[in-house]
């Protein structure tokens, strides 16, 4: 087997794409998912039902029943563009082997959520499919971008605005000879770096491990060795800021909150909301009131490779010592914010008594998620919000 492979995916039929496939629910809210799930019966939001696995396998299988859900006759790779008014990226998706994870040639950077990945490894292993693509990224190359160029020259099989606004668009490519054109180059490139889906990636790996100890005669061919993984090119990605928001200031008053900032920190007000224009600058927005805040001293050089990430001198520096925050993962006193919510969205939580005081971040770079997982280093959770993402539930990739 190559390093990426063809497969054949459990696809919508063409009417029902739109309705079927999910975009990430923090474009929802909880009042929009009700309302999304009304207008779409066949949403795979019925299938994500966590408090009952029954109900949402047996809505998967009719899915599958009622022909909703197909499968493809043929192994393919699947080019996808995802483009909105100022963006778009085309990359293609396949199969990986998860071992490629474990040597190396799949790259993580980002610390999880072990519930999360966990409740993950329910889902997957309840409904015998992983739903929705690992999101990665490929090292620019110029024969590989050229080929998806040309092939999106021909009308997609889908083509549809999504609730993220963007517009998705998906096409089959399984002639033989451009499959094994696509298995040479990635073969070539031999790496990959994971954007979003570091709790399925863990997932996928207890999945396959699970499945591996259930059974006596594995070989390591068995599909549940497997997942599929969207794959786009470096050049083309975005990422967002992702932001803090944090619920009290630790007994701190607003003015004293301020002092203890003004002791690392050179502060200044604003009267619009302050976005970062560069690194190891950040936006504070604190009893209606907009900051900027700016590290008097460049970061100690003697710190343990967090320099030039500004979440972790955003915590080393201010919410850990000022703000007593622990560990993100487990400290239920933060909350994250993604950056294609807005500034505004930081007021609204602020004002509202749901947080104390919200921090705006400059955007984690690209090279910054690249230099982290070459040198096998993790990112704090919640680092990197890439905009925008595959759907979930345009192409599934079953274990049978």
């Amino acid at each position: 087997m190559y390093f990426i492979n063809p497969f054949r995916a459990l696809r919508p039929n063409k009417k029902n794409a739109s309705s079927v496939a999910v975009a990430s629910t923090d474009h929802l809210g909880e009042d929009g998912k009700k309302n999304h799930l009304k207008k779409n019966p066949w949403s795979y939001l019925n299938v994500f039902d966590a408090s009952n696995e029954s109900k949402s396998k047996k809505q998967f299988e009719l899915m599958k029943e009622k022909s909703i859900l197909q499968k493809d006759d043929s192994s393919s790779f699947y080019i996808y563009k995802i483009s909105d008014q100022n963006h778009q990226q085309v990359g293609i998706i396949g199969t990986a082997k998860l071992s490629a994870y474990d040597n190396l040639h799949i790259r993580g950077h980002e610390e999880i959520f072990l519930e999360r990945a966990q409740r993950r490894l329910k889902q997957m292993d309840n409904l015998n499919a992983q739903i929705g693509p690992i999101y990665t990224i490929y090292p620019d190359n110029e024969q590989l971008n050229q080929l998806l160029k040309k092939e999106i020259l021909s009308a997609p099989i889908y083509s549809f605005e999504a609730i993220d606004k963007c517009k998705h668009e998906i096409w089959i490519l399984n002639q033989k000879e451009k499959i094994q054109k696509i298995c040479d180059l990635f073969n070539s490139i031999n790496r990959i770096y994971i954007a979003d889906g570091h709790h399925r990636m863990e997932a996928l790996s207890k999945l396959s491990e699970y499945r591996k100890h259930q059974n006596p005669n594995h070989t390591g061919s068995e599909s549940y060795n497997y997942f599929m993984v969207a794959i786009f090119p470096q050049s083309q990605v975005r990422l967002l800021d992702y932001n803090r928001l944090i619920k009290d200031l630790y007994g701190y008053s607003p003015k004293d909150f301020i002092k203890e900032i003004k002791k690392k920190f050179n502060i200044e007000k604003h009267n619009s909301p302050f976005k970062p224009n560069k690194p190891q600058t950040f936006g504070m927005y604190l009893d209606k009131q907009w900051y900027s805040l700016k590290l008097k001293e460049p970061p100690e050089q003697n710190l343990f490779h967090i320099i030039n990430l500004d979440i972790n001198l955003l915590h080393y520096y201010l919410l850990e010592p000022i703000l007593g925050i622990g560990d993100p993962r487990y400290d239920n006193r933060i909350d994250f914010l993604a950056g294609f919510h807005g500034l505004k969205s930081i007021e609204e939580k602020v004002n509202s008594g749901q947080a104390e005081v919200g921090f705006a971040l400059f955007a984690t770079q690209v090279q910054n998620v690249i230099s982290f997982a070459d040198k096998k280093l993790n990112m704090p959770p919640k680092s990197t919000w890439f905009d925008p993402k595959p759907l979930d539930g345009l192409l599934a990739y079953d274990f049978e």
